[in-house]
């Protein structure tokens, strides 16, 4: 009898050993399938920030080149009016000249379009100078 006792507590061994390497096995699978997740969520956050960064580039090169043309407005602004295109931005400025009895005052609209979405306006920019008769502005 003692060597069926022995041969019982080691098949008893043996099996709980089984046991334990099934659970080892699904503890990894059930760690695999988290770490498979989490990969699929910061692949997609970090792709959604790259997207981010480049419609703000893109924004940011739209306000810099609105904001060149306000200046070159400031300094001539009968002359101002017109369309420019650079880097696939497209700008457009309005003048509107509004005469007063000591000079003029001209209002510009400046839009920028995305030539590669389709024209979508992405920035505009209102400014305006007054300049005095004494200055020349009446003579435009």
């Amino acid at each position: 009898m003692a060597i069926s006792n022995e041969m019982a507590a080691a098949g008893g061994k043996q099996r709980s050993g089984g046991h334990r390497g099934i659970a080892f096995l699904i503890e990894a699978l059930v760690v695999l399938a988290f770490l498979m997740l989490s990969l699929a969520v910061f692949v997609k956050l970090f792709s959604g920030a790259q997207l981010e960064a480049r419609s703000s580039n893109r924004m940011s090169e739209a306000v810099q080149f609105a904001t060149n043309r306000a200046e070159e407005f400031s300094a001539d602004p009968v002359h101002a009016s017109g369309e420019k295109e650079e880097d696939g931005l497209r700008l457009t400025c309005e003048v509107k000249p509004t005469k007063r009895a000591a000079g003029t005052l001209y209002e510009a609209t400046i839009t920028v379009h995305d030539e590669r979405f389709g024209q979508q306006n992405i920035y505009t920019l209102a400014t305006s100078r007054y300049v005095s008769n004494s200055a020349g502005g009446g003579t435009a």
